[in-house]
């Protein structure tokens, strides 16, 4: 098979001929059809995550749509010709974490994409339990990003966040991630604040309804909070981009006894708490991870039902991927970017 392998950290990837992967018993093989491209891609290739997660040569790409081909001799329920999606978290499904029902924590995980090969190739092999089908009408190319964009906001906001019907929710950050965050926090009855320094990702907000945009290369956005909540705060900050800057701000767009929910991430920063602030006004600051399958699930089925719309902002063969990779760097994207293959 084909696939996109990255050999040394800083450099472009290289399409090679490799071995098509075998299933053990309980696993399956998948032709991908379409993969996203994901910001965690690029801190790979620039060597920004450990060796201990990433060992190269490697094959990048997690947020994985495709068909089944082969099953394993101990599969059920799984057929060849079935579409689905990948849950890319390979677990244990026997620690603490995981018998609690919070599989994406597991003591134990794996990824695809990252400690294992991933869908930047023809094939990939996983586990029959990461498996989740999808309806045939509904296209690859769109799915292939629940995984990720999609449903991590869904953890972020449904598990993680704490709101309900009626509260305010600050959105930083309309990339992949937070457009998804909009839809969603609409679906979920709340008031939404979309936040950026670009004006086309907040237009886009605006078209999925959001209640209010702030640009903040124009607008201190802690004061423009304030303004909307009548000198309030927030419910919940999803803080989507990380950085100290970012982080910075958000804290300080919340009302007191409000959550801030990390999900993005720069592995080079690290920042240091206004304690006092911190100790004064009750705040409340967690990290929220991917999702568990389960949402996956729940995920799939409300992009089915017209209820979420995938938003995807350009497509690229599978063998264009070092110019989406590109791409995404320039940060051009406002949507996911995702690879196709042609046949």
């Amino acid at each position: 098979m084909k696939a996109m392998i990255l050999k040394a950290h800083n450099q472009e990837m290289s399409l090679e001929e490799v071995g098509e992967p075998i299933p053990d018993s309980h696993e399956i093989i998948l032709r991908v059809k379409a993969c996203g491209v994901c910001g965690t891609d690029l801190k790979i290739v620039s060597g920004m995550l450990p060796s201990s997660v990433i060992s190269l040569p490697h094959i990048l790409g997690h947020e994985i749509a495709g068909e089944v081909v082969k099953i394993g001799s101990a599969v059920k329920d799984i057929t060849p010709g079935q579409t689905g999606l990948v849950y890319f978290y390979v677990t244990c499904r026997n620690c603490e974490m995981c018998r609690t029902g919070k599989e994406n924590l597991c003591l134990s995980i794996k990824r695809l994409g990252f400690e294992l090969p991933g869908g930047f190739a023809q094939f990939i092999k996983l586990p029959a339990y990461n498996f989740c089908p999808h309806d045939r009408s509904v296209l690859p190319n769109h799915m292939a990003v629940l995984p990720d964009a999609v449903a991590t906001s869904y953890h972020a906001l449904k598990t993680m966040a704490g709101v309900s019907i009626g509260q305010t929710v600050l959105i930083v950050g309309i990339g992949g991630l937070g457009i998804h965050a909009v839809q969603i926090a609409k679906l979920m009855g709340l008031k939404t604040i979309a936040a950026d320094r670009r004006m086309e990702p907040l237009k886009l907000a605006e078209k999925f309804r959001s209640d209010f945009l702030i640009d903040t290369s124009k607008q201190n956005p802690v004061e423009a909070i304030m303004e909307i909540t009548k000198g309030r705060g927030v419910d919940a900050v999803i803080e989507n981009v990380g950085s100290k800057e970012t982080l910075g701000w958000s804290l300080y767009c919340l009302k007191r006894r409000g959550r801030l929910v990390l999900v993005g991430y720069v592995p080079s920063e690290s920042s240091c708490l206004p304690t006092m602030d911190m100790h004064y006004n009750e705040w409340n600051i967690c990290g929220s991870r991917v999702s568990t399958k389960q949402e996956l699930l729940e995920v799939i089925d409300l992009v089915e039902e017209g209820k979420i719309q995938p938003v995807i902002s350009k497509e690229f063969f599978f063998e264009e991927a070092n110019e989406a990779l590109e791409f995404l760097k320039q940060r051009k994207a406002i949507g996911r970017t995702i690879l196709t293959f042609k046949c």
